[in-house]
């Protein structure tokens, strides 16, 4: 077939081809110019292509698919699903920076939405993925699913930028083309605000998991991030001094000492009693798989309550009652510029400072139980 051909996929995505005589080779070769989105009229850009093209033969740039794979075989090139691998491969190993290592419920999110999202890609070599089409496919997955396409246009791009720096190419990052809103947790479904806290506390209270029934107190005390929290060893808890360390939070690289309320120390405490012999978890799990107990993983799900509404209650109040730079500390964010500046030369809160926030916010929560448990008793009142 002479001259340029258009080719459409049934998602509307339009391709310009052209074949031309390789005198060279002594063979055909077809040669893509363009890929364009459905909209617009291209047959003279595309025909303005042609020249181009016959250079690019001539100068035997153009190769059939298996020239290609000899090519890709010399560089290096990786298939998409081949280079997310490398790319959890790099981010879950010690790096020579000193950076934290990729969490495992990261890889595990990264993996489920290449999967649901990119795997139609997966097979082609990355330095001839359709870019265009893939991103013609995030803007659409967004106009239902915002989150899941913000996502996914992370995993791509982060795969894509790590080939470029590991096989030297200079390939465009898949990027989602519309600024379509994120959508809150409120507007998804994630974050309920409609039930009253007395009645959220009075449905953790009836809870017969101890373990579990004091992790959703403490996380309404604390205001921690509930992987970590989750996952807290006692080596982590000083309860002479009143304070819990997490070693590394998201994009902060020192380990970080936070302050206790004593309403959460008082709890801590209460675990302590009931702390399991064969496990160093706060918040160890019943099962036991192979020799390990492991730590709770993730919350009961309740009829009313999430844990993220319980994180979001505590921010609620502590921009209340306490300042901007503590309350931010104290709930593991990461410290902006603003912050960094008010804490001064140590670039953290005193105890002092924390311990007088995390009373301040204790107080405010407790007035909005009315009706708060009095001792360790009779917060285990309902068993384990």
């Amino acid at each position: 077939m002479k001259g340029p051909r258009l080719c459409v996929t049934k998602g509307g995505v339009k391709t310009w081809w052209v074949n031309k005589w390789d005198s060279e080779a002594q063979k055909t070769r077809a040669v893509k110019l363009g890929q364009w989105a459905n909209q617009g009229t291209h047959c003279a850009w595309a025909k303005k292509q042609v020249g181009k093209a016959l250079l690019e033969i001539q100068e035997g740039n153009v190769l059939t698919k298996g020239e290609r794979e000899l090519e890709r075989a010399k560089l290096g090139i990786p298939t998409f699903a081949d280079a997310l691998e490398q790319y959890i491969t790099h981010r879950t190993t010690a790096r020579a920076s000193g950076k934290a290592r990729m969490m495992e419920t990261t890889v595990r999110d990264y993996r489920n939405s290449f999967k649901n999202h990119l795997g139609q890609w997966g097979d082609i070599h990355v330095n001839e993925l359709p870019i265009l089409e893939i991103n013609q496919y995030l803007n659409k997955l967004q106009e239902s699913r915002p989150n899941a396409a913000h996502l996914a246009g992370s995993v791509a791009g982060a795969v894509v930028r790590f080939i470029n720096r590991l096989c030297a190419l200079a390939l465009p990052n898949p990027a989602l083309l519309d600024g379509t809103k994120m959508k809150s947790r409120v507007e998804t479904g994630k974050l309920d605000l409609s039930v009253p806290w007395a009645d959220r506390k009075t449905e953790i209270d009836g809870i017969k998991n101890e373990h579990i029934r004091l992790c959703w107190m403490l996380t309404w005390y604390t205001g921690f991030r509930g992987r970590s929290f989750r996952s807290l060893t006692w080596d982590q808890v000083d309860l002479d001094e009143g304070t819990v360390t997490f070693d590394r939070l998201k994009r902060q690289e020192p380990s970080r000492t936070i302050a206790l309320s004593d309403d959460a120390l008082r709890l801590l405490k209460r675990l302590k009693e009931i702390k399991y012999e064969d496990s160093d978890y706060v918040f160890p799990s019943r099962r036991v798989v192979g020799d390990t107990r492991g730590h709770i993983d993730v919350l009961d799900r309740l009829p009313k309550t999430l844990p993220g509404d319980l994180r979001h209650f505590w921010m609620t109040v502590a921009r209340e009652v306490a300042p901007r730079h503590v309350h931010r500390w104290l709930a593991q964010q990461t410290m902006t510029d603003n912050d960094l500046r008010m804490l001064g030369y140590y670039g953290a809160p005193t105890l002092k400072e924390q311990k007088a926030a995390t009373e301040a916010i204790a107080a405010a929560i407790n007035k909005q139980f009315q009706n708060v448990p009095s001792n360790v008793v009779e917060i285990g009142r309902t068993g384990t």
